[in-house]
């Protein structure tokens, strides 16, 4: 009855939408949901292995989200990056085949309607992830692209009778900036239909690629005008960003202004809309560029946020050596870097820090389950610069390799229960780490375990909101001493500042406890810490266990 109901509100709402031409969004009590936190903490969920709300199949959907939102309030978050919300012909969503709709096995507009309003009511953001890069071969545009060259959605993708000789020639835009060497047989399909084939730029005939034409004027282009209008839907219903994958495939060459030039122009339409449906601030776009700084940082030329790949392999290795000196002079070189291509842009670089992701290796794998170097990690993540990201199962101290086996196997379900029977594993089937989903890594155990890598989580992430300095807009700067490498190689230590409010920051990377004399800094408050930590404020002394962190306020 309970579910029956609901499915009566989420599809009054979306009616109630629709007659008022999506005018209205949810608000609910709050109308600026950053407002309640200066952390800018998000949290990454994967829709169908989160939590089952109403279906009882085990597989994740928008009401197991409104259920649990609690739980990301308490990790300290105030905004969440769902990920694909759309059907599609795959569990994990990235071959999309309608960008304005919700995928019916997670609910409808009317449930994600909901999900908007309970957020904005906590003060939690809602990102969608998008996907510009291709469609599903599937997507009825493609489907009816590929049987004629007359079809209304032929140039919506890239087409060729002849890829290497149109590549050389230069007729195919998207690819047009590489010559002759942007032509790899690898990434065309026969679509059936005489000698054409059709491109997918992900080496599999499961994706098309969009055709956006020459990026000089990309925006008038079908794809785009088509791709901007489903955007604009979910502006409309009440979505406060985008997670954009894939961004450096959008146009074939990476590392020339094409893709840049073109996410600027799809950024600054969405904000324009967002601004004239009277939404305050501005709509949030990051970008997944999948490499190191240098690739990296020409792309906030075009967006305001994007991942940091490099920080997370840094902090790794720094980790993983015991010598965390000079960390943190890595993180500011590289959050300067970004800086310079962001300016003149009207944004501010939004370094989008991160541990492992949903394509990634898990930190627990990446530390050898070592749990102390997983809590350390969380800490380091929630007191640096920058805005961090937070993925799901990473708070109760997962791990998983996918290298050989599968994605599936890094996107296990949350453990809501000790005995499991709330697991939402319906989309992943057999392929989840054995062992891992024990009661000790439950959600009901750890909650009841003051030193659980969860309440590690949720402590620093509401340290992090409770004070200006650490969060988004609190300055870093390297500690004079510690920071320089010269004294002690394990520790970590910086300043987190904003007004007259200041953050002493230290972290021991090693195994090892240290000892340090610190005699122009004040020891007496400390606010917040893990593992081992003494302070003698009399002789200007701390000592840090292994893997310890501490923050004291100035």
């Amino acid at each position: 009855m309970r579910r029956y109901l609901l499915y009566i509100l989420s599809a009054l709402s979306a009616a109630a939408l629709l007659l008022s031409a999506c005018e209205k969004h949810p608000s609910g009590e709050k109308t600026d949901p950053a407002a309640t936190g200066e952390g800018g903490i998000t949290y990454q969920l994967l829709i169908y292995s989160f939590a089952d709300g109403w279906k009882n199949d085990r597989y994740g959907d928008l009401q197991g989200i409104i259920d649990h939102l609690d739980y990301i309030e308490a990790l300290g978050a105030t905004a969440i990056w769902l990920s694909p919300i759309h059907p599609c012909s795959s569990y994990h969503g990235y071959d999309v085949t309608d960008y304005a709709a919700v995928n019916a096995r997670f609910g409808n507009d009317g449930d994600l309607y909901l999900l908007l309003d309970a957020a904005h009511k906590k003060g939690i953001k809602i990102y969608l992830d998008y996907v510009l890069n291709h469609s599903s071969s599937q997507h009825p545009w493609f489907l009816d692209a590929k049987k004629s060259a007359s079809s209304t959605y032929r140039d919506y993708y890239i087409f060729s009778d002849n890829p290497a000789s149109d590549i050389a020639a230069g007729k195919i835009p998207m690819i047009a900036k590489e010559g002759s060497n942007g032509y790899d047989s690898g990434q065309w399909y026969a679509t059936g239909v005489g000698s054409t084939k059709y491109h997918s730029h992900f080496w599999t005939g499961a994706f098309a690629d969009l055709n956006y034409g020459p990026v000089e004027t990309c925006e008038t282009s079908e794809a785009f005008l088509a791709v901007f209008e489903a955007a604009k839907h979910w502006i409309d219903l009440g979505v406060d960003g985008f997670r954009l994958d894939a961004v450096r495939h959008i146009y074939h060459h990476a590392t020339t202004s094409e893709n840049p030039t073109f996410l600027k122009k799809f950024y600054t339409a969405c904000n324009d809309y967002y601004h004239s449906k009277g939404r305050t601030g501005n709509f949030y776009m990051v970008g997944e560029n999948f490499e190191g700084v240098n690739y990296v940082a020409p792309y906030y030329a075009g967006l305001p946020a994007l991942f940091d790949f490099q920080y997370w392999w840094n902090l790794r290795t720094a980790i993983n050596n015991g010598t965390g000196s000079g960390f943190a002079k890595q993180v500011l070189d590289n959050q300067a870097r970004y800086a310079q291509y962001a300016e003149g842009t009207g944004w501010k670089a939004i370094d989008a820090t991160k541990l492992s992701n949903h394509d990634e290796q898990r930190a627990g794998s990446d530390f050898n389950k070592d749990l102390d170097k997983m809590k350390l990690a969380a800490c380091v993540l929630l007191t640096t610069s920058g805005e961090p990201y937070i993925y799901q199962g990473e708070e109760l101290g997962y791990w998983g390799i996918k290298e050989g086996r599968g994605d599936e196997y890094v996107r296990a379900p949350i453990n809501w229960l000790a005995d499991g029977s709330k697991q939402a594993t319906g989309a992943l089937g057999s392929k989840i780490e054995p062992g891992m989903l024990d009661a000790a890594h439950s959600v009901e155990n750890q909650e009841k375990d003051e030193n659980s890598i969860l309440n590690v989580y949720r402590r620093f992430g509401k340290l992090r909101n409770q004070y200006a300095s650490l969060g988004k807009n609190g300055a870093m700067s390297q500690h004079p001493v510690f920071g320089s490498g010269s004294a002690i190689p394990a520790v970590a230590a910086w300043y987190r500042t904003s007004g007259k409010e200041k953050m002493l920051v230290l972290h021991n990377f090693s195994a090892s406890p240290v000892s340090l004399t610190l005699d122009n800094d004040n020891l007496s408050n400390l606010v917040g810490s893990n593992g081992a930590v003494l302070a003698m404020p009399k002789y200007n002394a701390v000592e840090l266990g292994a893997y310890a962190s501490a923050v004291f306020k100035q």
